[in-house]
């Protein structure tokens, strides 16, 4: 992300904030639409500049871009802060030093001081930045006109293959990896230092990586730590790394390297340990840590990855291997495997030859190359002529020996995925990023263009797609519909992108004075986006760093006995003596207790709040001050109310709770409620809440995941006493009419993918679920049903494009199977306890076409499962846990080709002893002794 596209997002956020705030701009517009028409001019000069480095020329133009946001945006929240308080005459905001100051002033301004300030500052940058228009290098590369990248964007999101299909890609260097296996898995009970080298991109490390999450290695050793080296960490933060996986608890910064060193030591001593340290810088790191590694003659081992040669050569390494380039011919296979897979290639011998000599020449046999070059060709049109424009491109046809793919490619990503891209460098390196959390902090940040007709939450999914396409991203773990669940930016390119990030300030990283630091961009473009690795209470609080702070993101774990209460007076600084801040982002998912500021609601432009995973009991009672928060954030903690003033957050699109009631008071039948909702997650509703909600609820008509936990009616039992018995006679208070109309809005939310619906007595055990027939829900990829049933699966209509079903305590008296066989897109089934409490299941010839995982858990008078011609060809996994009275599997079942996996829990010796005689050589069978 150079200047261009800063201004880019500039344009795109203020154009969007002139929107929303139209009549607080009215007696600006003219002054600050001028200086926006005038950056969108040199903002297409700039896309058709030629390739330079980045100038002094450019960052000076950055600073005033960032200016003109910086005052627009104060002038915005001054406006608002003056309108909530009511300080016409009596006090006014006066906003100096280029709207950076604030202070309270009685009985002199009113709101045309704030204009005036704006108008003033908007003319004299207007006068400045015309002499920016010509001369301005950029580092992106002119756009080929006959090559127009993917521009999935302007169209509704669609799954896709490439996108989702799993990654079986078979490894480049098979007798490295055997090699090594067997190495860490051999008998020898001395301890074993392993050094893999080879070039950054070569594959070294996702080879490691996957050995290392390999099963039997995983029974090996007890004791486990896979650490993603930090271009800047010391033998001191490795150390912490390791001992902080290996212990599961948070270690002392404040620790000496001796004491570090001792501990790490005698924690192993007695261990049967495996260290993985994937990117290794020097050899003095490694001499350094050799003395915290005990040999205890148990088999332990170390292995290392390291593009230093020096350090692939440590003294101590029992064996090295050598990742080198991979051949032409090997090359291209890899090239097809990653643009074709299977398929193949569509070009004729002739073009792939051709290919093969344009790949080997600018890639280098590096993996990496080759596949970022593979992603880029994927977004342009499949035609062998159209491919050869993009290598006809003056840095391919000039053969430079300072010509780089990894550039090229960077280059031609399009604008408005470069800042999203960046925004990736801001995790760890290694870092596993929730895919959802990803989508909102994009969001919230003004990252993502409009598109008429579209969802933003349609096009965020587009943007992640393509860089998944790219080949830049790496999806890391899966949800059971092959949807991606996690995702990070490929490890060569976080040490690139990291850098070029902090320069032009995209983001400050706060954490130790010897690891990566971007003061340069500090003091010169001001700090947009804290993201704290270390305690945020070391952070300057001088008026230099503060006022322009609009993202607040920590990753800051640490013990949970110790409340986070430094945020709370760093959010104090944020906001200040002026009463408000620019904070847009308030990211702490993971810190403990985090303590918020009373006057949080004073952070009026703030769109996301995100406190998942941060125990917090209660929020600040000024949370209805956040008219603009577009996502809420609060599950995993043991918050259980929200005031309803929530309704009144006309922005809010994501709302995840944690079990938690909605206040709803009498005035909340009034309330729009925010009819943009997408996500309600987590609501809690018993039958006083109720009868109140749904007429609210009934508004909510663009939910896209929903999940409501209803507490049912209460239980009376009398207990009666005759000559002859005693008996006990149960009579349930029935208040169904509330709950049945939640169930006939449910049935009308066309837009729905995600519904998970339990319902629950006094007590917390599962009692009756009232849901209407779902056929009306067409988008429906996901159900959860927990509760009992009135009726068959049949009689719920459930729609046919279902994914994912899951149903527990059901106590389903008839077969569901023949009903569930026929769902032509389901590809996993949950069948929990008592979800089914008949004797016999039939699967109907040709049924479950697109199931992959199938389990049974606790059908405790489940007896009989059989299978006819054709049923589940697909299915990979099965389940069966606790399932005891069942006497056999299927042969049909056992003979599936693509059956890989049966995992066993708490069933008979019997059972498993004849699946093992019947099962086929590939099907693997895990078998667990418990019930967990």
């Amino acid at each position: 992300m150079v200047v261009e596209e800063v201004v880019s997002v500039v344009i795109h956020k203020l154009t969007n904030l002139l929107a929303e705030e139209s009549k607080t701009f009215e007696k600006v517009r003219d002054e600050v639409q001028k200086v926006l028409a005038e950056l969108s001019k040199i903002q297409s000069n700039l896309n058709k500049a030629e390739h330079q480095e980045q100038s002094n020329k450019e960052l000076l133009f950055l600073e005033k871009v960032y200016r003109v946001a910086d005052a627009i945006e104060f002038f915005a929240l001054a406006e608002t802060y003056l309108k909530r308080k009511g300080f016409v005459k009596k006090h006014s905001l006066v906003i100096a030093n280029e709207f950076k100051l604030c202070r309270e002033v009685p009985d002199v301004m009113d709101y045309s001081d704030n204009i005036s300030r704006l108008k003033s500052e908007m003319k004299r940058i207007s006068k400045q930045v015309p002499e920016h228009e010509d001369g301005i290098p950029s580092l992106a590369l002119a756009q080929d006109q006959g090559s127009q990248p993917l521009r999935r964007h302007e169209q509704a999101f669609q799954y896709s293959d490439a996108y989702y299909a799993p990654n079986k890609e078979k490894t480049i260097f098979k007798k490295d990896v055997e090699k090594l296996l067997k190495q860490l898995t051999s008998s020898s009970k001395l301890l074993q230092i392993i050094s893999v080298f080879g070039e950054v991109g070569i594959g070294k490390s996702v080879h490691v990586k996957t050995i290392y999450n390999k099963l039997e290695v995983n029974k090996k050793f007890p004791c486990r730590a896979l650490v993603v080296m930090n271009t800047k960490w010391s033998v001191r933060h490795l150390m912490m790394a390791i001992l902080q996986q290996v212990t599961g608890l948070k270690v002392k910064e404040k620790l000496k390297d001796e004491v570090l060193r001792g501990r790490l030591h005698g924690f192993l001593k007695g261990q049967k340990y495996l260290i993985v340290i994937i990117d290794v810088k020097s050899r003095e790191l490694l001499e350094d840590l050799r003395g915290a590694l005990p040999d205890a003659y148990n088999g332990s081992r170390v292995a290392i990855t390291t593009s230093n040669e020096e350090a692939a050569s440590f003294a101590d390494a029992s064996s090295r291997y050598h990742f080198k380039p991979i051949g032409i011919e090997d090359g291209l296979k890899f090239f097809i495997s990653k643009k074709w897979g299977k398929k193949g290639s569509p070009f004729s011998p002739h073009n792939m030859e051709d290919l093969k000599n344009k790949i080997a020449e600018s890639c280098q046999g590096t993996l990496l190359r080759i596949a970022l070059l593979a992603g880029l060709l994927s977004t342009k049109e499949e035609r062998y002529e159209e491919w050869s424009r993009v290598f006809e491109q003056r840095d391919f046809a000039t053969k430079s020996p300072s010509f780089d793919i990894l550039v090229f490619c960077y280059n031609d990503v399009p604008m408005h995925l470069k800042p999203c891209l960046l925004y990736l460098a801001l995790f760890r390196k290694g870092f596993e990023i929730p895919v959802r959390r990803l989508f909102r902090l994009w969001l919230a940040e003004g990252f993502v263009k409009p598109s008429r007709g579209i969802v933003p939450e349609d096009i965020v999914e587009g943007y992640l797609e393509d860089l998944v396409k790219r080949n830049m991203v790496e999806i890391t773990k899966r949800r059971s519909d092959e949807s991606p669940k996690k995702c990070r930016m490929i490890g060569a390119l976080h040490d690139i992108f990291l850098p070029r990030a902090l320069k032009i300030g995209l983001f400050h990283l706060h954490q130790k004075s010897d690891e990566h630091s971007n003061a340069v961009a500090e003091h010169r473009f001001g700090v947009r986006r804290v993201v704290e690795y270390t305690n945020i209470k070391d952070y300057s609080t001088s008026k230099a760093f503060n006022p322009n702070i609009q993202s607040y993101i920590s990753f800051n774990g640490r013990k949970k006995d110790m409340p986070a209460e430094e945020v709370g007076r760093f959010l104090k600084t944020i906001i200040g003596v002026r009463g408000f801040g620019l904070l847009k982002v308030l990211d702490l998912e993971g810190v403990y207790r985090p303590r918020l500021p009373k006057n949080l609601g004073n952070l009026f432009h703030l769109r996301y709040l995100g406190l998942r995973w941060s125990f917090l009991d209660t929020l600040p009672s000024s949370l209805g001050g956040l008219l603009y928060l577009e996502t809420l954030d609060i599950k995993h903690t043991h918050i259980t109310t929200l005031p309803s003033s929530v309704w009144d957050m006309k922005h809010l699109h994501h709302l995840c709770l944690n079990g938690a009631r909605l206040d709803i008071s009498a005035q909340s039948t009034k309330h729009r409620g925010p009819s943009q909702l997408q996500t309600l997650w987590g609501l809690f509703v018993d039958e006083k809440i109720a009868r109140k909600i749904g007429s609210t609820l009934s508004r909510m008509t663009n939910l896209r995941k929903l999940d409501i936990t209803r507490q049912s009616s209460s239980t009376i039992t009398t207990i009666m006493t005759t000559t002859t018995a005693t008996t006990s006679t149960t009579t349930t208070t029935n208040h169904s009419t509330s709950y049945e109309e939640i169930g006939s809005w449910i049935s009308l939310l066309s837009s729905l993918q995600s519904l998970r619906l339990r319902s629950k007595d006094k007590m917390g055990r599962p009692s009756e679920l009232i849901i209407k027939p779902l056929s009306r829900l067409g988008n429906l990829s996901q159900l959860y049903l927990l509760g009992h049933l009135r009726e068959s699966v049949s009689w719920y209509q459930i729609p046919p494009g279902l994914k994912v079903l899951t149903l527990s305590v059901s106590k389903l008296g008839e077969d569901p199977m023949p009903t569930l066989s026929q769902l032509p897109n389901l590809m996993v089934l949950r069948l929990l306890a008592a979800s089914y409490v008949g004797q016999e299941m039939h699967c109907p010839k040709n049924g479950f076409p697109a199931l992959r995982v199938l389990k049974l858990w606790k059908l405790e008078e489940l007896q009989i499962l059989t299978m006819h011609e054709g049923t589940m060809r697909k299915l990979h996994t099965m389940e069966i846990r606790s399932c005891r009275k069942l006497k056999e599997l299927p042969l049909s079942l056992l003979q599936i080709k693509s059956f890989d996996n049966l995992v066993l829990t708490n069933m008979p010796n019997s059972f498993v002893h004849a699946i093992r005689r019947k099962k086929k050589k590939h099907t693997k069978i895990v078998e667990n002794e418990y019930d967990c």
